[in-house]
């Protein structure tokens, strides 16, 4: 199952898999799973971003998912999930946010996992402006009345880790104190974090998609990644989509294992993984010439 060089990425169902992965087999986890009535990706009735009920089937859902996830990787070792919180939707009759970074806390510590912390990143109040068209950040809105106006949604970088003791530090050199006086800032800011910072989603969209591609930014995985494994440790991405996690673990010399339930997005994320290790290889040529 895991005889392979640098990563393999399983095209399946997420809950499925993990459920015939042996235990405690992963280093860490980062990922950004679906989020249930916001953004879809495929049809299948086994998509969570498919799931309208977000306290009743995307619940459940989840449920499942945590309670494999939590076996799957190794003791005292971190877990970051990615989330927003659930805008009001009228198509579902809701005129009220959802707290989806709650529930997914909740449901994580029901499985098992200890909740340590989360980091909030802030995003661009005009860009999201443009992109989602919500009305409480619009100037009309500001302007009509200030009662419905509401700041931009953050993301949230969700930290857990798995119960038990880690048998293995995680202590590379690889962070400065300088830079972890920065990264140990209570929020990340958009400033900082470009929202841009992402793999190219052009080539992984089908005429089936329902809603947008959302990769998270590169930068923040990296920053995660640097922190929390060793180099040559085994990364897990259960939602790989089109392989960002891949591909910052494979450039910063970790291995990367992921799932992947939608077709063109398990192609294009093959496709970035190896592009990612073809241009560490060029890397690694020319630093050689250059020191011969």
């Amino acid at each position: 199952m895991f005889e392979f060089d640098k990563y393999h990425i399983e095209q399946a169902d997420c809950i499925e898999h993990m459920a015939t992965l042996p235990d405690a087999c992963f280093d860490f986890s980062v990922f950004s799973p679906p989020f249930p009535s916001v953004f879809a990706y495929t049809d299948k009735p086994s998509d969570l971003g498919n799931c309208n009920e977000l306290q009743h089937e995307a619940k459940l859902h989840f449920s499942f998912f945590f309670k494999h996830l939590v076996r799957v990787v190794k003791p005292g070792r971190v877990v970051i999930v990615h989330c927003m919180q659930i805008p009001a939707l009228a198509r579902n009759q809701e005129n009220s946010t959802t707290d989806f970074r709650g529930l997914l806390i909740k449901l994580g510590k029901r499985a098992g996992f200890t909740y340590d912390t989360d980091w909030p990143v802030t995003k661009n109040p005009q860009a999201q402006a443009i992109r989602t068209h919500s009305h409480k950040l619009l100037f009309v809105t500001l302007e009509r009345d200030r009662a419905v106006s509401a700041p931009a949604f953050n993301d949230y970088l969700i930290k857990f880790r798995a119960p038990g003791e880690n048998d293995v530090p995680i202590c590379s050199k690889e962070i400065s104190r300088n830079e972890w006086i920065d990264w140990a800032e209570g929020v990340w800011d958009w400033h900082v974090i470009r929202e841009t910072d992402t793999l190219n989603t052009a080539a992984a969209k089908d005429e089936k998609d329902t809603k947008n591609i959302c990769p998270l930014q590169l930068g923040v995985i990296k920053r995660l990644v640097m922190l929390y494994t060793n180099p040559g440790e085994l990364v897990f991405s259960p939602f790989a989509g089109i392989g960002s996690e891949g591909v910052t673990a494979l450039k910063l010399e970790r291995r990367f294992y992921g799932c992947e339930i939608k077709g063109s997005y398990y192609h294009a994320a093959i496709a970035n993984c190896s592009k990612a290790i073809s241009e560490n290889e060029k890397q690694y040529s020319l630093f050689e010439l250059r020191n011969q």
